[in-house]
């Protein structure tokens, strides 16, 4: 059939294979700018901001559901051990759970190819290291009284607030980039985005370990609950979100800079990270400075994790969008409605983008199993494989 996007003869499905609007739809003259189909879930807009669904861009909607679910099971076990008085438990659970999360979903994903051990020993060792001596390191640029005071403002603000989020966001993304020197993760922008969001979260463990140290080690098994709740739920999702998201904005943008693509969007999601992760941490220590309430200050924290989660978003449909036209017609399986389809850069059935889809799922991984390796030729005479000679 002829797409009534994008005019091309496409195999007859819902979705176009080749630009992914669909069919019967709201006409685009220009599918790359459509809202309403996000390329990596089609059934969300590209502005809802869905966490799971951005940061996890290969897990097809049903997988995503899972994971989504062992994550509230993992803020229900913060919870439990909060109100049992367990707080230094709750606090190491709440700062390694989403980055464990991130770590099954690597091998979920299979993103590491056909190098899983370097890979992950590089995200994961390599980014808390760089989180531990970075966070060691920034600590003594702030001046002695401001280290222990509560309210931190001058010189001292602007450090904590704007000095050491732009460190970080200059140190966070270096396992990634070395990653990119293997030629395997050259190609993909949305290998910047998951590199970025793994590197983020693992440096952030070890920032959060090196930040909690002396509460760890000083604090009883068993203490008053308090009002602890409040730095339990920045621990355990507003903090890694923010650091996770920033990071895979800038790895996303030098992805696509690598692939000569020096676009608007590349520009805005360096700009976005970096005012975000200031703008966190800035008006965080604001609010502290003058005793606002911390449901205010997470809700401050809040609107800031997901404006980046917005903008990684359009940056990574933007970006499937644009990739999914280098990929020729070929049989593959969509791991998001599970079926196999004849398709170019899009599923006809759904609409997802086959280049967010598994690396396990995709034509190079289905070539190589046994069932479509042609059978020896036997000899003349000889007996066929299983049988007898005649």
């Amino acid at each position: 059939m002829q797409c009534e996007h994008c005019g091309r003869e496409v195999p007859d499905g819902v979705f176009c294979t080749n630009c992914g609007a669909h069919q019967g739809g709201e006409l685009h003259p220009n599918p790359k700018l459509r809202q309403t189909n996000f390329a990596a879930h089609p059934g969300e807009h590209v502005f809802q901001p869905g966490i799971f669904t951005t940061i996890f861009p290969h897990l097809g909607h049903r997988k995503v559901h899972e994971f989504r679910w062992v994550f509230l099971g993992g803020l229900a076990g913060v919870f439990v051990l909060f109100f049992a008085g367990l707080i230094t438990a709750a606090l190491c659970v709440s700062v390694l759970l989403l980055p464990i999360l991130y770590m099954l979903y690597l091998y979920e994903a299979q993103v590491y190819k056909e190098e899983p051990l370097p890979v992950l020993v590089l995200i994961v060792l390599g980014s808390i290291g760089i989180g531990i001596g970075v966070t060691i390191g920034t600590d003594h640029l702030v001046t002695g009284s401001a280290k222990f005071a509560v309210a931190v403002t001058g010189s001292s603000l602007a450090t904590v607030g704007i000095l050491i989020p732009l460190i970080q966001e200059a140190a966070k993304p270096i396992t990634a980039l070395l990653l990119r020197t293997r030629p395997t993760f050259k190609t993909e922008s949305m290998d910047g985005l998951v590199f970025g969001v793994a590197a983020g979260l693992g440096f952030g463990v070890g920032e959060s370990f090196v930040r909690l140290a002396n509460v760890i080690t000083d604090l009883p098994v068993r203490s008053t609950p308090g009002t602890w709740i409040y730095p339990l739920i920045s621990t355990a999702v507003f903090l890694p979100l923010l650091q996770g998201t920033a990071t895979g904005l800038i790895c996303m943008a030098i992805w696509r800079f690598a692939r000569g693509k020096t676009d608007l969007i590349a520009l805005l999601a360096i700009a976005a990270a970096l005012g975000g992760h200031m703008a966190f941490s800035t008006v965080t220590q604001v609010f502290e400075n003058h005793g606002w309430q911390p449901g205010i200050i997470l809700a401050w924290q809040f609107l800031v994790d997901i404006a980046l989660i917005i903008l990684l978003r359009v940056a990574l449909h933007s970006a499937l969008l644009e990739e999914a036209a280098d990929m020729g017609v070929a049989d593959r399986f969509c791991s998001n409605c599970h079926q196999m389809v004849t398709a170019e850069g899009f599923c006809p059935s759904c609409g997802c983008a086959l280049n967010a889809v598994p690396y396990h799922t995709r034509p190079e991984a289905a070539t190589s199993a046994p069932a479509t390796t042609p059978a020896p030729v036997a000899p003349s005479g000889a007996a066929p494989a299983g049988g007898t000679a005649a």
